[in-house]
């Protein structure tokens, strides 16, 4: 039986429909195969869901298409995200999740036109089917571990929120500087006017 953690996600979000912005910021809940299956039709699937959140079908399915299109489709998601992965999936994942997607937004299944919602998944689809496209779209994406996020962090700073701090040191009458939110660009400028002057009378 599959992980009732995307479900669990999906019907909280349905419930809940102002969390769509911070949904939209985690990484995706384990299970998402199971949910993808379930707006594409799948019967099977849809007992396993009913099965896993003990909620009845009509529930499981509107949930399943509106955690689709409101994070998996959301205008800024990445492209393993619109398929429904992550940046671990192997491309017969994504190949299967696309068709799934597509799958899901027929006329016949989904009802109404979600051709826009399709665009986006055949882009997604575009950018990541073959090795060469894969290392192409990584290589412009952001990486997300500790040492890039600290390196971002750092990248930040401007000369603005420095602040000047005396030195201990005898031998040589310098300042240091360190890092400071408060103090605006056009004070720090005074500042070392006068400590300039003073150093030169």
């Amino acid at each position: 039986m599959d992980n009732p953690a995307a479900f669990k996600a999906a019907i909280d979000l349905m419930q809940v429909p102002s969390r769509v912005r911070q949904f939209r910021t985690q990484p995706l809940p384990n299970g998402m195969t199971l949910l993808l299956r379930v707006a594409a039709g799948d019967r099977q699937a849809e007992d396993e869901a009913i099965a896993l959140t003990g909620r009845p079908p009509a529930v499981i399915r509107e949930a399943a298409v509106f955690f689709i299109e409101q994070i998996l489709l959301s205008p800024d998601a990445d492209s393993y995200r619109r398929l429904g992965a992550r940046s671990t999936a192997t491309n017969a994942e994504l190949h299967l999740n696309m068709v799934l997607l597509l799958k899901g937004m027929h006329p016949d299944i989904a009802g109404g036109d979600r051709s826009l919602f399709a665009r986006r998944v055949t882009a997604a689809w575009d950018q990541l089917k073959t090795i060469e496209r894969r290392a192409a779209y990584d290589a412009t994406q952001p990486i997300a571990d500790g040492a890039s996020a600290k390196k971002k962090r750092t990248r930040g700073w401007s000369r603005k929120h420095w602040r000047i701090v005396p030195s201990n040191s005898r031998i040589m009458r310098s300042t240091a500087v360190e890092p400071s939110r408060g103090i605006p660009e056009g004070l720090l400028r005074r500042t070392l006017r006068l400590i300039l002057t003073g150093m030169r009378s």
